[in-house]
């Protein structure tokens, strides 16, 4: 499973996140708490993740992020962020 930088890095990903996190049953799962719990369970990677920034669980159940991650203007926003970021040669990786 690619991760989130190369995800970003790569404008066919993006379009394809995009359309995934557009779809109504994907929006619907991201809805539920629980649902979300079990995904991260299921990812070592967003496990290890939520371990180092606990913050970050409530920001995956929050409404209002998941929101703004269905919409494909947010997520071209990021993209062109991080590619003005990569170009500055500042990463955002660790």
């Amino acid at each position: 499973m690619p991760d989130m930088e190369s995800v970003m890095n790569d404008p066919a990903a993006m379009e394809q996140m995009t359309q995934t996190m557009q779809n109504p049953m994907v929006q619907a799962m991201l809805q539920d708490p629980a649902m979300m719990d079990q995904i991260i369970a299921s990812n070592p990677q967003m496990q290890q993740m939520m371990e180092q920034q606990p913050h970050l669980r409530d920001l995956m159940r929050s409404p209002e992020f998941l929101r703004q991650m269905s919409d494909p203007q947010v997520l071209q926003q990021m993209m062109q962020m991080r590619q003005m970021m990569g170009g500055m040669g500042g990463g955002m990786g660790g």
